[in-house]
């Protein structure tokens, strides 16, 4: 299973975009499902920005710091923004939701981590 379908199950299960994010990457990081749960960053937490985002941010932040700017170019560049206000306004031009901004975070992380 890919992280983008990891992310994409957890979301689907109910967690918040940067917890399914998160959660996807539990073991890469060496914690617990629980404990990425509680220690994902919450969405908006950081100036309005996407929870999904901020959740591939960090995970970027503890195993490749080096990728964590690529990651952020690539994220705006496929979506336009990293605000969470922007990207749900943006949803229907898009053609996207919420669990689409979880799957691209978890794939644009994995393919940077490359």
């Amino acid at each position: 299973m890919s992280f983008e379908e990891k992310a994409r199950a957890w979301h689907g299960r109910g967690l918040n975009c940067g917890m399914s994010v998160y959660s996807a990457f539990a073991e890469e990081l060496g914690i617990s499902a629980d404990e990425a749960k509680s220690m994902a960053p919450r969405p908006r937490d950081e100036g309005g920005k996407c929870g999904a985002y901020l959740a591939g941010k960090k995970v970027l932040s503890s195993l490749n710091p080096s990728a964590v700017e690529e990651f952020e170019k690539r994220f705006v560049e496929l979506n336009g923004s990293c605000e969470c206000a922007v990207l749900r306004a943006r949803r229907a031009e898009l053609k996207k939701t919420c669990d689409d901004f979880v799957g691209d975070a978890a794939r644009l992380v994995e393919e940077v981590l490359k």
